[in-house]
């Protein structure tokens, strides 16, 4: 059975029908899944469930990042009753018929992006899609999926989102500001403006608040969402001041015009993992620092300007702009920028919950 780092996506047949169109399916869709089904059933293009197809998808369910059911819907609840968790964490799940006629979004559905993958299946496979929360079936935002788009779920957030989404369902006002246009997807809330703001918090009014700068008032009803959309690719010369590095970030920054708090990771070659002036950096915004082999790099550095001199000393010509286009899936933003021997770029950060 696989892990969720190697493979996210698992769809599971049970007939020859539901195979074929899990198979259709499989080539279809934009990430790598495998298909699993029955022992009979299974060949070349498949792989034969584990036991049971209870235990298995149970197992499955444990393992990967979105399950898709080609089945009847009290299967896959008995199944994977047992080891449902919680909505931060379960992985999306979905059912099909074996036809494809209906696409029914049944677990995380929000978090997980049941919901929204649900509508991209309907639409590949010509089908109908189920979905069943109360946000969407009232055509408003929900606080989940909001917190989500903007790569800022924290786990604060949780207890949040049944009274806003039941606000929101029930279309209450639920005041909304953000500092930038982080968000296009605001149906349902009350859109305020910047010398609103204060007024708001100090109300009792339901309120969605997007900020980089961190807030300490706490009171009922007020979710404060900081956005983390990009991620960091960069470079660096040996044993570069830590300042220095520092202040080519900044000015990195102010050129794009995003502040410091919204990278959510940094990424560069595997040679830089102990870099001194990036560890610093990674500490000082409280994000990850993650590197890639010059392998996984050359695959996409030809899409990028080449330095001669960095190929030669780090074994692939682009680091900052490669680094952070492996990281977001080719979501790349900006040109490279390089100063006092310094490289940084910019991604959009891949959605996490």
């Amino acid at each position: 059975m696989p892990n969720r780092k190697t493979l996210p996506y698992a769809i599971v047949a049970l007939t020859e029908t539901g195979k074929e169109t899990a198979l259709r399916l499989q080539k279809k869709l934009a990430k790598p899944a495998q298909v699993y089904t029955m022992p009979k059933l299974a060949d070349e293009t498949t792989l034969a469930l584990d036991g049971s197809p209870v235990k298995a998808i149970a197992q499955l369910f444990t393992q990967v990042e979105v399950l898709i059911c080609i089945m009847a819907t009290g299967i896959v609840v008995r199944s994977i009753a047992p080891v449902v968790v919680d909505k931060a964490a379960d992985p999306a799940v979905i059912v099909m018929d074996e036809k494809a006629q209906n696409v029914i979004s049944l677990l995380s559905g929000h978090l997980g992006g049941a919901n929204e993958l649900t509508l991209h299946i309907a639409e590949l496979l010509g089908a109908n899609p189920v979905i069943t929360t109360a946000t969407d079936v009232q055509n408003v935002a929900a606080l989940d999926t909001l917190a989500k788009s903007v790569n800022g779920w924290r786990t604060e957030l949780r207890p949040l989102i049944k009274p806003f989404n039941s606000y929101l369902g029930r279309k209450e006002t639920v005041y909304f500001y953000q500092e930038k246009d982080w968000v296009r997807d605001v149906r349902g809330l009350t859109v305020i403006h910047q010398d609103e703001v204060e007024e708001v918090l100090r109300s009792n009014h339901p309120f969605v608040f997007l900020t980089t700068q961190p807030q300490t008032i706490e009171r009922k009803d007020l979710a404060v969402i900081y956005p983390k959309p990009y991620i960091l690719g960069v470079g660096a010369r040996k044993d570069v001041d830590p300042q220095v590095f520092r202040e080519g970030f900044d000015l990195f920054c102010q050129q794009q015009g995003i502040d410091p708090s919204e990278i959510s990771k940094i990424v560069s070659i595997d040679v830089k993992k102990n870099e001194t002036a990036i560890l610093a950096l990674a500490k000082a915004l409280d994000c990850p620092f993650e590197t890639y082999t010059k392998e996984e790099l050359a695959v996409v550095a030809d899409k990028y300007p080449q330095s001669e001199f960095v190929k030669k000393t780090v074994g692939v010509g682009s680091v900052a702009l490669a680094s952070a286009d492996v990281a977001s899936n080719g979501q790349v933003l900006t040109e490279r920028f390089a100063k006092d021997g310094c490289t940084y770029a910019l991604a959009r950060a891949i959605v996490t919950r």
